[in-house]
């Protein structure tokens, strides 16, 4: 009953937050997740392209245990702090990748819920730096508002940091690209009414936003999802059904491909195609 009682004062609280995605957000957060996959060395010297220039790197975050990393920093003429993890690149990345079991989720024991083993550990690896951070960019800016973005294993992760943000008291938006599932049906529907601005992109037939499986492991996406078509529409899926048959669901696993997760919003993620490396 309590669980129940929670569940409700967080929807009538969160419900007046919810909105339309902005596009501009959305832009400038897939450059910054394509910026993430510079190498770790190069942030500091990065100059962010497109929608994203004028962009300010702030620190980098790395955890050594899983090799996550990525970076906080911000922009003034969209008054955001922005934090963006780097997608499965290295070895250590796709181990955590592959760590399917379904552990329980200790950051909010009330909800009963259980979550990717590798994506949670990656999380809390740099957690208490992100806290840090941005506890001391929000006393510097204090309108400014909290997004967070990520590609791929650094969108999974990402998620779930910014559940434990949201747990501080920082409200955040999400902008995430080619994630996988996270967690079971009770993470993914609390997930729903803990972080009310999160936008889940999907395109086309991109195959890692169907991994891992449904059925057999018990997993399940969190709605609002934007899912891109292979002619680059846009459209926001049921805010109800999270695996939107008229969405990336309406592909079966064996009809996805692996180059749709490359691009998104018109955009190669990478670092070579997000910025500049000053040198």
């Amino acid at each position: 009953m309590f669980y129940i009682i929670l569940l409700l004062i967080l929807l009538i609280n969160n419900i007046e937050n919810v909105n339309s995605y902005n596009l501009d957000q959305a832009q400038i957060s897939v450059y910054l997740s394509g910026a993430a996959y510079c190498e770790k060395t190069d942030y500091s010297n990065m100059k962010l392209v497109g929608p994203a220039e004028g962009f300010i790197y702030e620190t980098l975050l790395y955890d050594i245990k899983t090799d996550l990393q990525g970076f906080i920093g911000y922009l003034p003429s969209y008054k955001s702090i922005y934090v963006s993890l780097r997608g499965s690149s290295s070895k250590l990345n796709w181990m955590n990748d592959f760590e399917v079991k379904l552990v329980p989720y200790l950051s909010y024991p009330d909800c009963n819920c259980k979550v990717h083993n590798g994506f949670y550990r990656s999380a809390l690896g740099i957690q208490n730096e992100t806290i840090k951070i941005i506890t001391i960019l929000k006393k510097r800016y204090p309108l400014y508002q909290i997004i967070l973005t990520g590609h791929s294993y650094g969108a999974s992760t990402v998620q779930l940091l910014g559940m434990e943000l949201e747990k501080e008291g920082f409200q955040v938006t999400i902008y995430n690209f080619g994630q996988p599932r996270i967690g079971n049906p009770n993470y993914a529907n609390y997930a729903n009414i803990i972080i009310p601005n999160y936008w889940r992109f999907t395109h086309s037939k991109d195959i890692v936003p169907h991994l891992p499986p449904e059925i057999g492991f018990n997993y399940l996406h969190s709605c609002r999802e934007v899912y891109e078509d292979e002619l680059g529409k846009l459209n926001v899926c049921s805010d109800i059904d999270c695996e939107d048959p008229n969405c990336a669901n309406q592909y079966p696993l064996y009809k996805t491909n692996a180059d749709d997760h490359l691009y998104y919003l018109g955009h190669r993620v990478s670092c070579e195609e997000s910025t500049i490396i000053e040198k």
